[in-house]
């Protein structure tokens, strides 16, 4: 099924249910109530909080592994105190956590989510990359600037969604709520195309 962003946000509640009976979702809520207010209180997260990310995301690659073997606990401390300094400018936040050896955007992106669930997003690679790749610019691992532009624009869309969605769950939607239910959306097969685009059901 192909919709464009105005029409998935008419349904997005619904994906987001269906997120909630989701592998992820009990993970995802345990991280929630954990994550964002340690580094609310001490500026920065640990080796370890990054680590519990990489497993509730599945540790594709064995990413775990990666980012012990290349980065101390002083190289997650001062990276992730650096985006939070600069969660008001997502660009520079993103570009902080980019900065960590083989972290990559998708559990970058990740990391930001559950440092700010109300103002950041995980980009996925696997499933939602490939799903709006219409919609998105394009997007090359290992290439920083297209990296940055690509999650910049994805954040974008996922505040569209959010202005276009009713109230949330709790009265107001988290935006990693909205990515959550372009996820699901995302792994169930949909994809999304750019508004006047011929739609696919």
């Amino acid at each position: 099924m192909k919709v464009s962003l105005n029409e998935f946000a008419q349904v997005l509640p619904d994906w987001y249910k269906k997120y909630t009976h989701s592998k992820y979702f009990q993970g995802y809520r345990e991280l929630l109530d954990r994550l964002p207010a340690k580094a609310s209180r001490q500026g920065y997260l640990d080796l370890e909080d990054l680590c519990d990310i990489a497993r509730w995301g599945g540790n594709t690659h064995g990413v775990m592994k990666q980012l012990c073997d290349h980065n101390s606990q002083s190289d997650v401390q001062a990276k992730t105190g650096e985006a939070f300094r600069y969660l008001e400018r997502p660009e520079w936040a993103i570009g902080a956590i980019l900065d960590l050896n083989y972290w990559g955007l998708t559990y970058g992106s990740k990391t930001l989510l559950f440092m700010a669930p109300s103002k950041y997003v995980a980009l996925d690679g696997y499933r939602i990359r490939p799903a709006l790749k219409e919609v998105l610019p394009p997007i090359r691992d290992g290439d920083r600037r297209s990296m940055v532009r690509g999650y910049l624009e994805f954040l974008r869309i996922c505040r569209t969604l959010k202005d276009a969605t009713g109230p949330g769950p709790h009265g107001e939607w988290l935006l990693a709520d909205i990515q959550s239910a372009v996820f699901q959306f995302a792994s169930e097969g949909g994809t999304m195309a750019p508004e006047g685009s011929p739609q696919k059901f």
